[in-house]
């Protein structure tokens, strides 16, 4: 299945949850970040629960230190 992960494609597997798709991505588990599907940020605590479909637009933003 294809989802665009910060405007870029990506191939994951169907059933694929939001949680998955930032294991997939390398994304370790306590790195600060934000999610969103589309126009909705989802909380850390929604991602497991959160099946991704085909075509889905996420945005994912990393907090960062420093000015």
């Amino acid at each position: 299945m294809k989802v665009r992960v910060n405007n870029r494609e990506k191939i994951v597997p169907v059933g694929c949850t939001a949680k998955e798709l930032v294991s997939i991505l390398g994304i370790k588990e306590n790195d600060p970040i934000a999610l969103a599907i589309g126009e909705q940020v989802l909380k850390e605590e929604q991602w497991e629960a959160t099946t991704l479909k085909d075509n889905d637009k996420i945005t994912i933003i990393r907090a960062t230190c420093g000015g």
